[in-house]
């Protein structure tokens, strides 16, 4: 069930702009450590607003990233956050601090020049008379605004992402008149890079138990584990629609099949006499390099041995201030004294 079906601000009915959202991991990780600071640093629940950073490209919006906003109570003072204890929660309006938005979007294009302010988000089970209010003021500053709503209680055991993504409602038809104080709902889809990848892996990581070494790799392990369960997964179900093609089961879908054919051609021929031999090359410079981390560890060892010797064992210092160890009347490393006629045990 997605976010704020029951609420009374949503339209069943509403007509979308057409616009296709792609999520990207970042503003979810930071919407949730700003609720959960917040969380830390306050009483009770409070109102969270923030600024949704992003890219348009005719009617596709990336969301890329966020930042938090304030806003200014209606004493005049700038807060973060307002108490929902408040008795006067919802019959007085807060008014967006633009200014402070103006000067972060500004501070955030001179790094992220291919970004702009998109929308803006929310925490809440469903949408509420105060993000009615905000949403409307955000309709004076940006063209288009699209509202996320972050769940904080949403259930453990669902598979979805506790996020939903709206805009102002449309009337019936598509023009271009809103729906006074009514959201409805957009569908979005998951995008990631390699780098966003790589945080969120790290992020994940840094959640698991045990400490040092131990943690990384049990995290390591736990890692690997689910890649090839994904891929056993997969493998299986490819294995199981090409049966039931061979069996005439399952009708055939030429598109399918040529990316199966395409996946299968790109796999290594373990039976070919090139890849035994890059096999083989590969196992003996991974050998040869723990090889020569081992030596390199021994002979560090050994150079740390040999200083803490002459430390405890200094060799002796002649009339002229010379050190004589390892030569005529000093004794060396290995104990002997050195003489002219020879070496005898001291």
């Amino acid at each position: 069930m997605s976010v704020g079906a029951s609420s009374s601000h949503v339209a069943a009915g509403g007509a979308t702009s057409g616009l296709t959202i792609n999520l990207h991991p970042l503003p979810i990780l930071n919407v949730s450590d700003h609720l959960n600071r917040l969380r830390l640093t306050s009483k009770g629940e409070s109102e969270i607003i923030g600024a949704l950073l992003g890219s348009e490209t005719n009617r596709e919006i990336s969301i890329a990233n966020s930042f938090e906003l304030v806003y200014a109570a209606p004493e005049g003072d700038v807060d973060m956050g307002e108490s929902s204890t408040d008795p006067n929660r919802g019959s007085r309006t807060q008014k967006l601090d633009t200014a402070f938005m103006e000067t972060r979007r500004d501070q955030y294009k001179q790094v992220f020049p291919t970004l702009d302010v998109v929308g803006w988000y929310s925490v809440g089970e469903q949408p509420s008379p105060e993000d009615v209010n905000f949403h409307q003021q955000f309709t004076q500053i940006i063209d288009t605004p699209i509202f996320l709503l972050f769940n904080p209680n949403h259930p453990s055991d669902s598979q979805a992402l506790p996020v939903a993504i709206y805009e102002a409602a449309l009337a019936e038809g598509g023009k271009d008149e809103t729906i006074e104080g009514k959201f409805v709902e957009l569908a979005y889809g998951i995008e990631t890079g390699e780098a966003e990848r790589i945080a969120v892996d790290g992020v994940t990581r840094g959640g698991m138990g045990g400490e040092g070494e131990e943690s990384t790799v049990v995290a390591n392990l736990t890692t690997q584990r689910n890649a090839i369960r994904m891929l056993y997964e997969r493998v299986a179900v490819l294995l199981q629609y090409i049966t039931g093609v061979i069996n005439k089961a399952a009708e055939p879908d030429h598109n399918i099949l040529r990316q199966v054919s395409a996946l299968v051609a790109t796999l290594p021929t373990m039976d070919a006499k090139e890849f035994r031999e890059e096999l083989v090359t590969e196992y003996s410079d991974v050998q040869l390099t723990a090889y020569l981390t081992t030596l390199t560890k021994q002979l560090n060892a050994l150079s740390d041995y040999a200083d803490k010797h002459n430390l405890l064992h200094p060799p002796p210092i002649d009339d002229f201030g010379t050190s004589q160890g390892g030569m005529r009347g000093g004794r060396g490393f290995t104990g002997y004294e050195m003489g002219g006629g020879g070496r005898r045990k001291r």
